[in-house]
């Protein structure tokens, strides 16, 4: 019998985190321009911490640099080392109020136990913010963070570094996300089998390979690869 292993995202496949780290970013610099008695835009600072989150998600930027740039642009001076450091330790301690498991997700996973098939998540991001999303949906299995790799999603390096974890051929292998670009561009160019997980009823880009499969619902996974 074949040997077949799942990889996942996590944001927006398994659980999502309703603005977590845009939301600490945005209510940090309030408190910061508080207390030095400054004015505080809140539209303003959204816009910024907007674009310097895509900066970082998009790999144009670490996420220290993201943040030093949102607080130069906010309060006009470079941000102390002990903000970046509130900053991590304030989106950790939220992480319980954000994160919500997508329907389908508990299940899913304890199915794959069920059936013995290995699974790990290969996400971008920073720990232990993702480490600490997985382990509040249940998930047990290892999990692979791009700032940990030193590479993100979609590049092959990622997806080699799950196949090494998943100890399995990459045909055998499905990994299941939302985007179309970092999931299954990413997965597809790794030999690997892509399911695109259509919840939110997105348009699939005309630029980028079809998917093995599309699920919109979690609980449809199991009978995909079996």
């Amino acid at each position: 019998m074949r040997r077949l292993a799942v990889g996942f995202d996590f944001d927006h496949t398994l659980g999502v985190d309703h603005a977590l780290e845009r939301t600490t970013l945005i209510e940090l610099l309030q408190q910061i321009a508080a207390s030095r008695g400054r004015a505080f835009d809140e539209r303003r600072a959204a816009e910024i911490a907007d674009a310097q989150i895509a900066q970082y998600r998009s790999g144009a930027c670490t996420l220290a640099q993201a943040f030093d740039a949102a607080f130069e642009a906010m309060l006009e001076g470079p941000a102390s080392a002990e903000a970046f450091v509130a900053f991590k330790r304030l989106t950790i301690e939220r992480t319980p109020q954000h994160v919500e498991a997508l329907p389908g997700a508990a299940e899913l996973l304890r199915a794959l136990d069920r059936v013995g098939i290995p699974h790990a998540i290969l996400t971008n991001g920073w720990n232990p913010l993702q480490q600490c999303k997985a382990d509040l949906v249940g998930f047990a299995a290892p999990v692979l963070v791009s700032d940990d790799l030193g590479v993100r999603k979609p590049s092959v390096q990622a997806f080699d570094a799950l196949r090494e974890c998943l100890e399995a051929p990459p045909e055998n292998i499905w990994y299941i996300g939302d985007d179309p670009y970092n999931d299954v561009l990413g997965a597809l160019g790794a030999g690997m089998r892509a399911i695109w997980f259509d919840w939110e009823g997105k348009k699939y880009p005309t630029n980028v390979p079809a998917p093995t499969a599309i699920v919109t619902q979690l609980e449809d996974v199991l009978r995909v690869i079996m």
